[in-house]
């Protein structure tokens, strides 16, 4: 029996994410399988502590960890590469994700050097992103690596960030363009000849039932929604699948404890 564990947008949460992350057990069977679908950065104030956590997970599992890349996490690339400027800027204003790769003191250096010098706002972020490419090559250049990670297959699965294109069955790959891998909207759900299991759309919205907030979300089909909306949320939903019973599961966190619930069995069944 081997287990499949996902989990995505993470958002720069850290905290939520170490939380969800000590129900993953990757050391009883070498053949358990943890798999992040992207959107690793933007919104929670610890982007940087997450990329690094991730990184060394995948390091010491590298036959067990896939991380695949969201949408988020593509503008940043694009962004540090040099390849558009403004997209990131309009998700990253407040600063809060370029905050996360430096001190406090850090920070203050780098932006009263930047003043200093009379900059626009978009010269001083490339001034502080000069700064944090010198600091974090590696880092970055192992997250440049992940640009092309669009989406994990196995004989029963598809995993994704946000979807495909479903209309063509067994042609996905060809038919889905390389945007609607990381930025599909609305998601799709019914019935595909594999179980697709996707983030970026929050599960709650898939839904239409303010329930599913932080909570996995299944179609009754084929269609397994795991974005929990950490900032409404607080919690980050991590999507169980046991391959000897075909079974999904999800966790919920009551009276200080995780309580594991089965899925597509029933009405959400406690274990």
């Amino acid at each position: 029996m081997s287990i499949i564990y996902a989990i995505s947008d993470i958002h720069g949460f850290y905290n939520e994410m170490k939380k969800s992350l000590n129900l993953v057990d990757l050391d009883s069977d070498k053949d358990n399988k943890l798999i992040f679908l992207g959107d690793y950065i933007d919104g929670g104030p610890k982007s940087c502590q997450v990329l690094y956590h991730i990184k060394m997970l995948e390091e010491t599992y590298p036959d067990q960890v896939v991380c695949l890349i969201g949408n988020h996490d593509q503008m940043f690339i694009d962004w540090y590469q040099g390849k558009d400027l403004h997209q990131w800027l309009s998700h990253d204003l407040q600063m809060i994700t370029t905050k996360s790769f430096f001190s406090e003191n850090e920070f203050s250096r780098i932006f009263k050097e930047a003043l200093l010098l009379k900059l626009s706002y978009e010269k001083i972020v490339t001034y502080f992103k000069k700064a944090f490419i010198k600091k974090h090559p590696q880092l970055l250049k192992w997250l440049s690596e992940k640009n092309n990670n669009l989406y994990y297959e196995n004989n029963k699965q598809i995993f994704v960030h946000a979807g495909i294109c479903e209309t063509d069955e067994t042609l996905w790959k060809y038919s889905t363009a390389s945007e609607e891998f990381t930025w599909k909207f609305p998601a799709e759900t019914g019935y595909f000849y594999k179980d697709i299991i996707a983030g970026h759309v929050s599960s709650a919205e898939v839904a239409l039932n303010h329930e599913f907030l932080g909570k996995v979300y299944w179609d009754k089909q084929s269609h397994y929604f795991i974005d929990g909306e950490t900032k409404l949320s607080g919690n980050i939903p991590l999507l169980k699948y046991d391959t000897l019973s075909d079974t999904y599961s999800s966790f919920r966190f009551n009276n200080d404890r995780w309580k594991e619930y089965i899925i597509n069995r029933g009405n959400n069944e406690l274990i």
